[in-house]
């Protein structure tokens, strides 16, 4: 009979001491923490729109919907991913890569927008300024650096484990935890 497998299940595990991930950890953990500065989005929309954006008398309805979407995303979405990654689980360990390029594709996405809004020069149709767009920039490309260098160059730093099973032990690797049926 065929092995399955469950997302669902989280087996015992020993994080390899050599690769522990704790740099990547305290990463996610400190990343986590930064995006908490994104709730005044969500609970003072406009107040933190009229700092933003070029033409504050532009705010509408309409632009505290999705800025508020968009700190709905950045705290309950984004942030959590973090925090799961964030643990020494199996399930915490295998989702760092994915997170990371999660993060590294949005952010990717966000700075050539910026850059457009700082080729509008503070213009009447730019919707920051250019200071705004340089500092949301300089915000956006360090980590992603920092992305691109750990899936590239040091995956390592992602952490390893070793399933641990009951009646024995396992070498490096192998299928994860599996249930014959």
């Amino acid at each position: 009979m065929a092995n399955t497998k469950s997302p669902a299940t989280n087996p015992n595990i020993t994080p390899d001491p050599n690769v522990s991930g704790s740099t990547i950890r305290k990463a996610f953990l400190a990343e986590a923490i930064a995006n908490l500065f994104t709730i005044p989005l969500v609970t003072h929309t406009s107040w933190v729109l009229s700092l933003i954006l070029n033409h504050p008398s532009d705010i509408n309805p309409s632009s505290i919907l999705f800025a508020r979407l968009f700190g709905g995303l950045v705290i309950g979405g984004l942030t959590s991913a973090l925090l799961a990654g964030y643990t020494n689980t199996r399930n915490g360990i295998e989702s760092r890569r994915p997170t990371y390029l999660l993060l590294g594709v949005g952010e990717a996405l966000l700075i050539p927008i910026l850059v457009n809004e700082m080729l509008k020069d503070g213009g009447r149709d730019a919707a920051v300024s250019k200071k705004v767009a340089g500092i949301s920039i300089g915000m956006l490309l360090p980590p992603l650096l920092w992305r691109v260098y750990v899936i590239g160059v040091r995956p390592d730093l992602l952490g390893r484990y070793t399933e641990k099973r009951e009646g024995g032990t396992r070498g490096d690797y192998g299928p994860i935890s599996s249930r014959d049926e």
